[in-house]
């Protein structure tokens, strides 16, 4: 938390620990959680009011765990993001909020405090899913989950059926094989 009060133009360093437990909580229901055998990350901002605005600039640090795309074991991600937030205050005389809020392109790099501080629990947790890969891997040359030798896919159906190990259950299948043709598209 920032106090507004303690704020000026000429700006202010912060230097702050991202817990473990703080982690945990933040990213409940994500898919990812806190390195618990790393050290424990950092936020390091420059804060600075520019009017009754406040502009904060800096970069967030962590070690993540994720499931792998292809072998669903641990995949550690190390986060080293920019945290960049211009943020605007909202009250009573400082532009109240409307009724009816349309978004126009500049809202969505802006976002708003209200009172004396600044919390900026929600840009530290954007920023740090934001670098998680969409297809994270636990080693590039990952080959994924073992497929055991008895389970066979559809393009090994007919060649299954040829040495007799087709599960008889679909065996019927086995008509269709030579019969129906892909489409195209």
């Amino acid at each position: 938390m920032l106090d507004v009060h303690d704020l000026s133009d000429a700006g202010k360093s912060y230097d702050f620990t991202v817990r473990r437990e703080w982690l945990v909580s933040v990213l409940t229901g994500t898919g990812v959680w806190p390195d618990a055998s790393a050290e424990e990350g950092h936020l390091r901002i420059r804060v600075h009011k520019q009017g009754a605005d406040v502009v904060v600039h800096g970069r967030v640090t962590s070690t993540l765990v994720t499931e792998c795309a292809r072998c669903l074991e641990d995949a550690v991600i190390s986060v080293d993001a920019d945290v960049t937030r211009l943020l605007t205050a909202r009250g009573a005389e400082l532009r109240p909020e409307p009724d009816e809020l349309e978004l126009t392109p500049e809202d969505l790099d802006r976002d708003f405090y209200a009172g004396d501080t600044i919390v900026l629990d929600d840009a530290v947790r954007e920023n740090l899913l934001l670098e998680v890969p969409i297809k994270p891997l636990c080693r590039e040359e990952c080959a994924g989950i073992t497929v055991p030798a008895a389970v066979a896919g559809p393009a090994d159906l007919h060649a299954a059926a040829t040495i007799g190990g087709v599960d008889p259950r679909l065996a019927p299948l086995l008509s269709l094989v030579g019969k129906v043709k892909p489409t195209e598209e």
